[in-house]
């Protein structure tokens, strides 16, 4: 199928503060949800619209494929969006873990940067001193 098609499953919006129940509600204007995720799968409407792995193609055929599933089907299904969604939750929880942030010492940095230019002034001093001692030797010597 072409990026150009159109599902069915389109016009259900996805909005993660969406309950299980407004899914439900949606879909069933469009598609048959049977009793029994009706009943005892509410929220598997809710994990096949919000996550990420599924493309279109696919969610449509599970949405038109679900009046057939038996229960066993139903499970599986569902404990492989609820896996899914466990692990990226994981996953996102470990790299979202961010270091703290040393604060920064204005007062630590300017001590910092007056030793450094007091070191530098005092080696300028030194070489300037060195340099002229030299440029006397040589003076001295004739040159």
């Amino acid at each position: 199928m072409s990026d150009q098609t159109i599902y069915k499953s389109d016009a259900v919006v996805v909005d993660k503060n969406k309950t299980a129940e407004q899914y439900i509600a949606e879909v069933e204007k469009i598609y048959i949800v049977p009793d029994l995720i009706r009943e005892k799968y509410p929220d598997l409407m809710k994990l096949i619209y919000e996550t990420e792995s599924m493309d279109k193609e696919e969610r449509e055929y599970w949405l038109q494929i679900m009046p057939i599933m038996n229960d066993e089907q139903v499970v599986k299904l569902r404990d492989i969006m609820v896996n899914e969604q466990v692990q990226l939750s994981e996953i996102e929880n470990k790299y979202s873990e961010k270091k703290p942030v040393r604060e920064l010492d204005e007062n630590a940095i300017r001590e910092r940067q007056e030793k450094l230019r007091a070191a530098e002034a005092t080696s300028s001093e030194k070489d300037r001193a060195e340099e002229e001692k030299l440029l006397k030797e040589l003076s001295d010597l004739g040159f």
